[in-house]
């Protein structure tokens, strides 16, 4: 399709995504883009449980599930995972290569997992805080354990109930206060339109009984 849309100059294929498996683009190992990531491939496969490789080949899925089970760790079938952790590519300095678009000139704040540098992510982070201030958000949670999510609340303290169970007990507290007002809202909308009824009924009848008697 899209070889065929560009019509200026000659005939042109332009290589798409899957060009590089066709066998045509792998018979010499020397030059196969296949060759040249098999080794990064059988690492990925060796860091990925079986189960989503099966899924992978079988239901034709994105492989998915790669390193989320550590090495020496057993996966869903109870085999022990075995692989080699590469640096982050992203952020660490002794990377292959070196960090991904990090810049021996830049200065990166500790906790710039993105890469902004300074003094960009600073100023960025106070926005972020002032705005939270004004909304009166907390500039964080804590993350605690069981049902008390609050920090400084005590074990004596009333346990929070989940979102979904206070969404249902909220529901059926006022549950007649909604379903009376959407009840008058049902019962308004339903006069007004029989009112607007009966009153082109009315009209109509009343047209037809002058037109009889003109008739006669």
């Amino acid at each position: 399709m899209i070889d065929a849309l560009d019509t200026i100059g000659g005939t042109y294929h332009h290589g798409g995504p899957y060009d590089a498996t066709l066998i045509s683009r792998n018979l010499n190992k020397k030059y196969s883009p296949v060759a040249a990531v098999q080794d990064s491939n059988m690492e990925t496969l060796r860091a990925t449980p079986r189960e989503y490789i099966i899924d992978s080949l079988e239901r034709h899925l994105p492989l998915q599930g790669t390193a989320t089970v550590p090495s020496g760790g057993l996966d869903l079938s109870g085999s022990r995972m075995s692989y080699e952790e590469g640096p982050d590519l992203m952020r660490e300095p002794d990377a292959p290569g070196g960090a991904f678009k990090r810049y021996d000139y830049i200065k990166y704040h500790p906790d710039d997992l993105k890469g902004k540098g300074e003094p960009s992510y600073t100023i960025e982070k106070d926005l972020k805080e002032k705005k939270r201030a004004k909304r009166g958000e907390p500039d964080e949670i804590e993350m605690q354990s069981g049902l008390y999510s609050r920090k400084g609340h005590s074990s004596s303290s009333k346990p929070q109930r989940s979102i979904s169970v206070a969404f249902r007990d909220n529901s059926s507290s006022s549950g007649n206060a909604y379903n009376n007002h959407d009840l008058q809202r049902r019962n308004s909308t339903g006069k007004k339109l029989s009112d607007g009824l009966k009153r082109r009924w009315g009209s109509i009848r009343g047209k037809t009984k002058a037109l009889v008697g003109e008739s006669q």
